[in-house]
């Protein structure tokens, strides 16, 4: 099993499980900006995507997005109860959460990021509903 990951990007939560469930994997960190891993493989290749976090579970077989590998790596490893059983409201709500971080949280720290971001965006992300309106 091999996590490609890049320093700064959501593929942190999946190494973290990984590392939570002592699960055996190697790291390969990929540049964003060529799309080039340190040994020289064509991230393109793995992830047409072009984006981190993605899981080579064997030669064929990669999985990305990192809510999808997080339930993978939680439901393989059921020991460690990271995830509600399948089937039940707690897992509903659990995925809930996975999918709000990922479309709206994350693109609100986008601009921390960007290397075209002017100054004002990158001090002042962008504002999530949640934060408009005080709630979770």
């Amino acid at each position: 099993m091999k996590l490609y990951y890049s320093p700064g990007a959501c593929s942190l939560a999946s190494h973290i499980v990984l590392r939570e469930v002592s699960e055996d994997f190697e790291l390969e960190r990929i540049d964003l900006n060529t799309l080039k891993s340190e040994s020289g493989e064509d991230f393109a290749q793995i992830n047409p995507k072009g984006y981190v976090p993605a899981l080579r579970l064997d030669e064929e077989q990669v999985l990305t997005e990192g809510a999808a590998i997080l339930q993978f790596i939680a439901d393989h490893h059921p020991q460690a109860k990271l995830a509600p059983t399948c089937g039940h409201i707690r897992r509903a709500r659990m995925n809930e959460h996975l999918n709000y971080i990922a479309s709206e949280l994350h693109k609100a720290f986008g601009p921390l990021f960007s290397e075209t971001a002017s100054e004002e965006s990158q001090e002042s992300p962008q504002k999530t509903r949640c934060q408009e309106t005080g709630t979770v």
